[in-house]
C-alpha cells in the first residue's frame, strides 16, 4: 500500500474512530446529567487520561440492556483503531534494502504483516451500525441529535 492511502485510511480510520468517542461521551453525560454538560465533557471525559476502556466499561454498566455484539463490535474498532495510531515502524530485511516500502509487523503475531487494507475495510464495514447503536441509546435518554 502506497503512503498516501495508508495517510488517508489512518485519518478516516482515528477521526471516525473520535465521532464514535464523542457518541459514548455523550451517553455518559446524558445519563448522569439529563443533558450533555459541556464542562463535564471537556474536562473529565475529554481527559487524556480517562480510557477509551474505562468510557466502555461505564457504558456497559450504565446501560443495564447493553448489545453485547455492539460492545465486541466497539472494541474491535478500537483495536483497529490502534493499529492505524500506533503501528507505523516499517521493517526492512537486509536484502530488500532497495525497496521503497518495508514491513509493518504486526505485534500480536511477529510472524505476520499488518494488514492495513483489511483492517480498514473491517473498520468501515462495522463503524456505521455502531454508531448507529450509540445514537439510539444516547436518543433513548432523551438526547436530541441535531444536524446543524
Amino acid at each position: 500500500m502506497d503512503k498516501e492511502t495508508l495517510s488517508k485510511y489512518r485519518a478516516d480510520v482515528i477521526e471516525r474512530f473520535i465521532n464514535v468517542e464523542w457518541l459514548i461521551n455523550a451517553i455518559i453525560s446524558q445519563h448522569y446529567f439529563k443533558k450533555v454538560l459541556l464542562p463535564f465533557l471537556l474536562e473529565v471525559l475529554y481527559d487524556e487520561y480517562f480510557s477509551f476502556a474505562l468510557k466502555r466499561r461505564i457504558l456497559e454498566k450504565i446501560i443495564k440492556d447493553i448489545d453485547n455484539k455492539k460492545v465486541q463490535e466497539l472494541n474491535r474498532l478500537n483495536t483497529i483503531r490502534n493499529y492505524f495510531a500506533h503501528c507505523n515502524q516499517e521493517i526492512f530485511e537486509i536484502s530488500d534494502t532497495k525497496k521503497e516500502r518495508g514491513k509493518v509487523i504486526d505485534p500480536r503475531n511477529v510472524q505476520k504483516e499488518v494488514n492495513f487494507e483489511k483492517l480498514y475495510t473491517d473498520f468501515m464495514n462495522i463503524a456505521g451500525g455502531v454508531e448507529e447503536y450509540l445514537a439510539a441509546l444516547y436518543q433513548g435518554l432523551g438526547g436530541l441529535l441535531e444536524k446543524e
